[in-house]
């Protein structure tokens, strides 16, 4: 009797532990039907987004070095020989506007070095004969005041003058307009979703979790496949849903500005919040110069905004999260008095949020190493959407060959 009693209970035991490594070994996963869901939703979304996401791939791996590539292709443009000290920015601005006879001066791009030319941006004046497009470039030597050359954000094409401009469109909205930034701001959220997703689907069982960052030894053909784009989709899901998430930014910034402000208080910028002018300010009393001169720090740009009377400039500060100058000064263009001084990275955690997503998205918040991860994260995108589509033809393949 007591040896059945013992029997019984090591019986007991063996099958508590047998239940324990079931239990540790069991799918971590939804219920099948939910599951059969999510695969389809995983594979319908990355079927139907995969030639935009793509291309958004491509041509951001490609952006990573706008900067350096369009150095390279018109140092014309962009290389000065230093000599003495720069002229005031005044001068570069009638030097621009001479020109482009007809035209004001409403944004200057001051030299990023010593080496550098200055670009100013020049719009034609309502009632004028001038026949070049708004914001056209001119870049002048700010030492000579030579005239370097002349170039538009909209002269792009395979050349080296437009060719990263070509990318840049491209890269926004493949050349299509409003409603193309729409629908890529509709990929980008069910993109996001998809990320949920894709994690859910990549860890079946939770004792083998490991297993879904590698790549399988010795295994060819679908298996590696399979790997290859489980693997990498993991190691770098966290890049590409930040960059989801600031695509989503980019394409549908008034909505997700005003559901951030919902959740967190949102400053917005003071010459999009001053009233506007009886008349527009083109020739302002206040200079360039001047308004340059009415604050402290070295200036990345400035602008004049004609219809509210007011300059704002980009500033240089020990607080910014990437190259540009995020503290934002703004000044009257009629008196000079200093209105606003913020840095944008301060403020409510919404601002602080808004103001990461050109940092993340172009990964300059993080340097050089930054820009190598988001370089290689178009390219992973790309080579996800490739297996992908390659997974779905074997086993589409696969079934109508049962069938």
């Amino acid at each position: 009797m007591q040896a059945r009693e013992t029997e019984r209970g090591e019986q007991g035991t063996a099958g508590d532990a047998s239940r324990d490594r079931e239990a540790t070994s069991r799918p971590l996963r939804p219920s099948f039907r939910w599951r059969y869901w999510l695969v389809q939703w995983h594979r319908w979304f990355g079927l139907l987004a995969a030639v935009w996401l793509v291309a958004m791939g491509v041509t951001g791996s490609a952006l990573v070095f706008y900067g350096e590539a369009d150095l390279a292709l018109n140092r014309d443009l962009h290389l000065v020989e230093p000599g003495g000290e720069m002229r005031p920015a005044d001068e570069w601005v009638e030097a621009a506007e001479a020109a482009l006879p007809g035209g004001h001066a409403s944004f200057i791009d001051l030299p990023a070095g010593p080496d550098r030319s200055a670009r100013v941006s020049v719009s034609a004046l309502p009632g004028s004969e001038g026949t070049f497009p708004d914001g056209m470039g001119v870049y002048v030597d700010p030492y000579t005041l030579e005239v370097m050359g002349q170039r538009s954000f909209d002269e792009a094409g395979l050349g080296r003058r437009g060719i990263m401009n070509l990318l840049y469109r491209l890269h926004i909205d493949l050349y299509l307009g409003d409603w193309m930034m729409w629908f890529l701001g509709l990929v980008a959220l069910f993109w996001i979703a998809d990320h949920v997703v894709s994690a859910i689907l990549s860890f079946p069982v939770l004792k083998k979790w490991a297993a879904s960052f590698r790549i399988r030894r010795g295994v060819s053909g679908h298996k590696r496949v399979f790997d290859l784009h489980r693997a990498s989709g993991l190691w770098f899901l966290p890049v590409t849903f930040v960059v989801a998430v600031s695509g989503l930014y980019f394409n549908w910034y008034e909505t997700v500005v005003h559901t951030v402000d919902a959740v967190s208080p949102v400053t917005e910028r003071t010459i999009f919040t001053a009233p506007s002018r009886e008349a527009p300010v083109f020739q302002a009393p206040v200079t360039f110069s001047g308004a340059l001169a009415s604050f402290d720090g070295q200036a990345d740009m400035i602008r004049l905004v004609p219809s509210k009377g007011l300059y704002e400039a980009r500033v240089y500060d020990e607080r910014d999260i990437d190259p540009y100058g995020r503290r934002l000064v703004t000044v009257d263009a009629l008196t000079g008095a200093v209105i606003d001084d913020r840095h944008q990275a301060e403020g409510s955690a919404g601002d602080v949020f808004l103001a990461w997503q050109y940092p993340l998205h172009s990964g300059k918040a993080f340097g050089w190493p930054g820009r190598l991860v988001i370089f290689a994260s178009g390219i992973v995108l790309t080579a996800l959407c490739v297996t992908g589509v390659m997974i779905w033809w074997r086993k589409r393949r696969a079934r109508r060959a049962k069938a």
